[in-house]
């Protein structure tokens, strides 16, 4: 172990690692202080702020895990009795992510599994099987996919993925990629052009446009 002390080389080691973490300390509060004063600024001209953090935290999010968060807070605010029922297609696509869900599913799903007929419900998990008896009584079984079988590693490195680079194309393709993007579920948040640059706004658009709108207001030509 070093001997830390005065005017030695582990104590300037030491103080030098101290300053580095007080100086990161120092800009994570200069951060929250901009953000705080940013917020005030929306406030003063109307906004929320509580509903500003909102939209920047759910702008992180892929369109799916939004959706999944939205289906999830309406489910419980209904299991408390602080909302009406949400349409069972939207729960059906949350079986494989609660199992709260899940049940909830399958028992509204009984009503539909016809006399001496099954359905399978497949939603991302293990698909489940409902069926009903001569004497109308439903049974629910878990079907067992048959498991896939591995690939021999050939044993060679795979190759590093290349650095993500600006892409070089026009507005009109620009917001091309944005559809693109938003078809494949990426988060808007995650715009291939950076700040300032003339083709963010088309990427954004794009993905907007694609999206049905995010209420973000009609965007500017």
């Amino acid at each position: 172990m070093n001997q830390v002390g005065r005017n030695t080389l582990a104590g300037e080691t030491l103080r030098n690692f101290v300053e580095r973490i007080e100086n990161e300390e120092a800009q994570k509060k200069q951060h929250s202080d901009n953000i705080a004063a940013i917020c005030a600024e929306a406030k003063a001209q109307g906004f929320v702020p509580s509903a500003v953090r909102y939209v920047v935290k759910q702008r992180k999010l892929k369109p799916s895990e939004r959706q999944e968060s939205e289906t999830l807070r309406d489910l419980y605010m209904h299991a408390m009795g602080m909302a009406s029922e949400p349409p069972l297609f939207r729960a059906v696509g949350l079986m494989s992510v609660d199992i709260a869900v899940k049940e909830a599913v399958i028992e509204a799903a009984k009503a539909l599994v016809p006399a001496n007929g099954s359905i399978t419900i497949e939603a991302g998990g293990s698909p489940v099987r409902l069926s009903r008896d001569k004497d109308g009584n439903v049974a629910v079984t878990e079907v067992v996919e048959k498991p896939v079988e591995p690939v021999a590693a050939d044993g060679r490195k795979k190759p590093t993925a290349p650095k993500e680079s600006v892409p070089v194309v026009s507005a009109d393709e620009a917001e091309s990629l944005g559809r693109i993007a938003r078809r494949a579920d990426v988060p808007i948040i995650q715009n291939p052009f950076p700040y300032g640059h003339p083709n963010r706004p088309h990427w954004d658009r794009g993905w907007r446009v694609e999206d049905g709108g995010d209420g973000m207001g009609p965007s500017e030509d």
